[in-house]
């Protein structure tokens, strides 16, 4: 009987041990997921004294203690509605200028008199990595100002 308990003990502390150590390699994926720190900014374009011509919201994502950031989503909306096209460009720094994505056509939004066009995934941890600092515009087409936001 004393050789079964001991058996059943030393089973027992082998299933403790073995619950202790597995909980920590649970815990790592939340760990490194509480690392990235998401960020989303608006910025709104004035044209001819109205308040907001247009604006665009800008979404992206860093790990902690990196100098590179992923934008992963980039939306521009109109109002009132009016057909047109949108593009979106970045410089990074000490760069020249480049086209992030070509030309979109702006789709009606439901149950709204706006205009939008959207790139990328809102929410997600994807997209291209850009440096810190870059700066990010969004540029409608026949209209002369941009909407930037430089990625902290």
């Amino acid at each position: 009987m004393l050789n079964q308990t001991g058996k059943a003990l030393l089973i027992g502390a082998t299933a403790a041990l073995a619950v202790t150590t597995a909980a920590p390699a649970q815990a790592a994926p939340q760990a490194a997921a509480a690392k990235v720190s998401k960020h989303q900014e608006v910025r709104c374009v004035t044209q001819s004294g109205r308040t907001c011509a247009y604006s665009a919201s800008f979404f992206y994502w860093n790990k902690k203690g990196s100098d590179r950031r992923g934008l992963n989503y980039v939306q521009t909306a109109r109002s009132p509605y009016k057909a047109g096209k949108a593009r979106w460009l970045y410089k990074q720094p000490g760069g020249r200028t480049h086209v992030g994505k070509n030309w979109r056509k702006a789709h009606a939004i439901q149950h709204g008199n706006a205009a939008e066009v959207d790139w990328g995934k809102a929410g997600a941890t994807v997209g291209p990595k850009l440096r810190k600092g870059t700066l990010v515009c969004v540029q409608w087409a026949h209209l002369a100002k941009k909407a930037c936001h430089t990625l902290k």
